[in-house]
């Protein structure tokens, strides 16, 4: 075992080098909250900002500051789908959750589980005599 990873753990800092990594080119957008505080956010160059963001310390909307170095998504048109955000959503039909008992159903019918609880009853019923 090298020395190194002697006393290190699971979870522990990395020790990968981060010399020589090229980072990408980032981008700082500001927002202005609702009650008037700006907030300074951090995408992508080539990243479209949305319109609107969540104020970390309220929790109210807040608005895009739009200059001329802003990206902005290319326009729609009418014949056009708007683009979706997201994962895309399954198609087919929608999935109904089953219970334990709806599952237990599907496998066992109504006689085989009086049969099995008749014979449970009877080991537990052997079981409460033999300790008394």
């Amino acid at each position: 075992m090298p020395d190194n990873l002697r006393g290190s753990r699971m979870g522990a800092t990395s020790l990968e080098s981060v010399r020589g990594a090229v980072l990408a080119d980032a981008a700082t957008h500001t927002y202005v909250c609702t009650r008037d505080h700006d907030v300074q956010v951090t995408f992508a160059a080539d990243a479209v900002p949305p319109s609107t963001w969540t104020c970390p310390r309220h929790g109210t909307p807040a608005a895009l500051v739009v200059t001329p170095d802003t990206p902005v998504a290319p326009p729609v048109g009418e014949d056009e789908e708007q683009p979706r955000r997201g994962r895309a959503r399954k198609t087919g039909p929608p999935r109904v959750s089953k219970t334990p008992w709806e599952m237990l159903l599907e496998r066992r019918d109504i006689a085989d589980l009086d049969d099995l609880l008749a014979e449970r009853l009877e080991v537990l019923r052997a079981r409460r005599t033999r300790a008394s």
